[in-house]
């Protein structure tokens, strides 16, 4: 029995030492500032990420449902992992990481009578302009909004402000890593990672190309529950597969609109 005893000690031991180092590596690593959205998304957590959820606790930061790598982009210099199902949004995503600023400022206005099969750029780019069309849409569009038409806000749509951005962000996400793959086959971190996983929402998620109708919740609250290190879910109230709390109701990209968000924590295991 005693020396049963002194193993766990060496193990728990090691095991405070790493959790230590890990915080010490958090501590020591000052936030860049924050990058601004390369492409707005339905759903996207850029807006609420400083706001209502915790800060990561870990080197490496994963979001299984990248879309807007909303979360991400807060702390961009952290080792990033975004997996994506949907192939259009992975694509953006892989251009994204690679490509140069000049080839960013060489993508044109699009004109308001125009589409994005006019553009003379590859079909990243044009996917990537699509996004910018309408605000916060599930997919790229084709063709630009009446609000875009109109001149309405023209900083929020595709042009000079929003290019420029881009152009000087790209190189803050080099390191970053774009998995095409549902979120079961996203790589796991034996040492610990922050899991920001921000899925389509159980009943408000039907509008992606992926959404909701695809996920076995009850297997996908398994899945959070068994993920090393730092979980942080995000849902809308009303939702059951996990044991969720109150966060709060945060603007949306509609006027007047609010929803009702909700959250579970990791940390919050051994009271449930």
């Amino acid at each position: 029995m005693a020396a049963r005893t002194s193993a766990q000690t060496i193990v728990t031991a090691r095991s405070g030492r790493l959790r230590t180092a890990q915080r010490l590596q958090i501590d020591d690593q000052a936030d860049a500032p924050s990058l601004r959205p390369f492409f707005g998304y339905y759903g996207g957590k850029w807006r609420d990420a400083l706001r209502h959820y915790p800060q990561p606790e870990y080197p490496q930061i994963i979001e299984p449902f990248a879309g807007s790598a909303g979360y991400a982009l807060r702390y961009h210099d952290r080792n990033v992992t975004l997996c994506e199902l949907d192939p259009v949004i992975a694509a953006v995503w892989g251009y994204l990481i690679r490509v140069k600023p000049r080839e960013i400022l060489a993508i044109p206005d699009l004109k308001t009578d125009c589409t994005i099969d006019d553009l003379k750029v590859c079909e990243e780019a044009k996917w990537l302009v699509g996004f910018w069309l309408n605000r916060a849409a599930a997919s790229p569009r084709r063709s630009p909004s009446k609000w875009m038409r109109e001149g309405i806000r023209p900083g929020s749509f595709w042009g000079t402000r929003v290019r420029e951005t881009i152009a000087q962000q790209v190189e803050a996400i080099r390191h970053w890593k774009i998995y095409h793959c549902s979120f079961e086959e996203c790589p796991n971190s034996s040492a610990g990672a922050t899991w920001f996983v921000d899925p389509p929402y159980q009943v408000a998620g039907k509008h992606y190309r992926f959404g909701s109708d695809g996920i076995d919740y009850d297997f996908l609250a398994r899945w959070c529950r068994t993920r090393t290190g730092q979980v942080i879910v995000c849902e809308n109230a009303g939702a059951s597969w996990l044991p969720f709390s109150d966060l709060g109701d945060v603007k949306t990209t509609r006027t007047d609109r609010r929803s009702a968000e909700v959250v579970w924590l990791s940390s919050r295991m051994a009271k449930m």
